[in-house]
């Protein structure tokens, strides 16, 4: 739709704050930040003294977190890439919304037919070439996964960036109106702000809370050294020696019962860096008002109401661009096939990032997320504090497994290495090939 009618359009984005922010002015509901606060100066204390008595020496988890964001330079550098090739994107499209208009009335229908998909054809080949080009690098130069990650998770999110920005100011085929596009500096203010949905303008508060802005950026160093200290005190003693021992089978299922609560662990810190720390830091940076980046996930009793207010900001996205476009455009209002296009696309790129964020194959994430998701999504349950317990095990028990065979996996393949992997070798799981599971 052309840039006038977003003008009339109604925002999507109103002025409020993270759920989270305004439920900690609860004294009460403070507590339990207190309690995290609490439970990481636990953990703090017992790893210096883990360290310290039976290794001899103290390291905080700051090898681990080395380790993991080795390479850093190279990441940073492959993103000031990506950013200035998505900037030139904006005078590309440009360039086409020029060309477009100036022959409007010049260009028989055929050629301007033949203009579009020749641009979107070369928009097409950039989101596929984008995506090998992160493989590239993570693979070429053998980054770590923190260092990896930077990659692929920023790929993507400029891609989807890129994506809002052209499907909310592309011109339809019907309209009178010359297409006119904003200004860039609302293309990279939007490049900034914590949001994939494109608008031109957004709701913005007065001033920048630096007090805020510090608090968030110590809690995502905080919960970068919680994440660390769970890996080495809790999933790492009980995967590490995979590929240099055997296994019983007893052994591995038990791992994965005894990681039910390092999932849970996991999946909270995890959940409030990504969603509650770091999208407050970079709304707060350029005071971007709606804060909505995630609902009361918590208190679901179904895995539907989880998928809609786990993640608003991904969510929306996949809303607006994936489900709306299939079930507009491709399936003709057959909603069942829209929604499984969007458990497939998130899947496939979900796995995609794990991938390459870790360096092998191992789909043990798309299988949850297309089947299990897939079929939950439509399995509803009642609104019970009972059903919220059988939510939050099912969670942990998802999340546990999830930690345990991806380290299992991750070590399988330290340890027992393949000096020149084919490609069957690539995608079989090597846990599986190494031989470090003894069946009695």
């Amino acid at each position: 739709m052309n840039s006038e009618k977003n003008k009339s359009k109604p925002s999507r984005f109103i002025k409020r704050n993270s759920l989270l922010t305004d439920l900690f002015e609860n004294d009460h509901i403070k507590t339990v930040y207190h309690l995290f606060i609490a439970t990481f100066i636990g953990l703090f204390v017992n790893t210096v003294a883990y360290d310290y008595l039976k290794k001899g020496e103290v390291v905080l988890g700051l090898k681990l977190i080395k380790s993991g964001f080795g390479k850093l330079h190279i990441a940073l550098l492959v993103w000031c890439g990506y950013f200035l090739v998505t900037c030139s994107i904006y005078y590309i499209f440009k360039l086409w919304a020029t060309y477009r208009n100036f022959h409007k009335y010049t260009f028989s229908v055929q050629v301007t037919k033949f203009w579009d998909w020749f641009w979107i054809t070369l928009l097409s080949l950039y989101y596929i070439y984008s995506f090998k080009f992160a493989a590239y690098v993570v693979t070429e130069f053998k980054l770590p996964p923190a260092s990896s990650a930077i990659v692929v998770l920023e790929q993507t999110r400029l891609l989807m960036k890129i994506h809002s920005f052209i499907r909310s100011n592309i011109h339809k085929p019907h309209s009178d109106n010359p297409l006119k596009l904003p200004p860039f500096s609302n293309f990279l203010y939007f490049l900034f702000v914590p949001t994939l949905i494109y608008q031109e303008t957004y709701p913005r508060t007065a001033k920048i809370n630096w007090k805020f802005v510090l608090l968030r950026l110590l809690e995502c160093i905080a919960v970068i050294f919680y994440l660390s200290f769970v890996i080495d005190r809790f999933l790492n003693p009980t995967v590490q020696d995979f590929g240099s021992r055997k296994y019983t089978l007893n052994e591995l299922i038990l791992c994965i019962f005894e990681n039910t609560t390092t999932g849970i662990f996991f999946l909270l810190p995890t959940f409030f860096l990504v969603l509650h720390s770091w999208q407050n830091l970079f709304g707060e940076l350029t005071r971007f008002g709606d804060r909505l980046f995630y609902s009361d996930w918590w208190t679901c009793t179904d895995f539907s109401g989880y998928f809609r207010k786990w993640n608003i900001i991904v969510q929306s996205w996949l809303y607006l661009y994936v489900y709306k476009d299939f079930n507009d455009n491709v399936f003709k209002g057959n909603t069942t096939l829209s929604k499984l296009a969007v458990f497939l696309i998130s899947a496939v790129v979900h796995e995609w990032v794990l991938t390459y964020m870790f360096g092998f194959f191992f789909p043990l994430l798309f299988a949850e997320f297309l089947v299990f998701g897939t079929i939950f999504n439509y399995v509803g349950a009642p609104k019970t504090a009972a059903f919220n317990v059988l939510f939050w095990y099912a969670l942990a028990l998802g999340m546990g497994s999830l930690v345990t065979m991806y380290g299992i996996e991750y070590y399988a393949r330290a340890n027992a290495p393949v000096e020149r992997p084919s490609f069957r070798e690539w995608v079989v799981p090597r846990f599986l090939t190494c031989d470090c599971i003894h069946v009695s």
